[in-house]
């Protein structure tokens, strides 16, 4: 009789488990990472366009695109000319991207962030009259995509350089 008793605890052990095991199997299997991450220009600015997996059905994520940037400014004459070539700065600085993106059914996100330049009111250069301030080169370096919600990362080694100082 103790032993009967012994194998039924046991048998209503093992199903215990079993169903846990059956209702938590696609939290343990969630494993989250870029299964793509690429990088694009528009003008001065830079996308990155990824798919993120393995987040389970409807996680909500916040994904930060971060990078450090030189950009030179120079004073822009009428004729798209810069008539003095000391009449230039550069400015170094950080750029953040950040948004909230919601997996579907199959545990994955699709999206694009977007760093854009530092603006020409943001570097306390100034030019004399009858020439404009212009960005006219900036190289991006130090390019990560992280998803502060899951931990996944995926860093772009190399810098990226637009334009050209005149």
């Amino acid at each position: 009789m103790p032993m009967r008793m012994c194998l039924r605890a046991l048998g209503t052990a093992l199903a215990a488990l079993f169903a846990l095991l059956l209702s938590t199997g696609p939290a343990l299997a969630d494993s989250p990472h870029f299964v793509s991450a690429s990088l694009s220009t528009s003008g001065f600015g830079l996308t990155a366009t990824f798919k993120e997996a393995g987040l389970g059905s409807g996680t909500t994520v916040t994904i930060t695109l971060n990078a450090s940037y030189d950009a030179v400014f120079q004073c822009i004459n009428g004729g798209r000319k810069n008539p003095s070539a000391s009449n230039k700065t550069t400015i170094s600085g950080d750029a953040t991207a950040s948004g909230q993106f919601t997996s579907g059914k199959n545990g994955n996100v699709n999206g694009s962030l977007t760093l854009s330049a530092p603006s020409a009111d943001s570097n306390g250069f100034s030019c004399p009259k009858g020439q404009t301030e212009t960005l006219t080169q900036i190289t991006w370096s130090d390019v990560s995509l992280v998803d502060a919600t899951s931990g996944a990362s995926e860093t772009f080694p190399g810098t990226w350089t637009f334009g050209q100082a005149l």
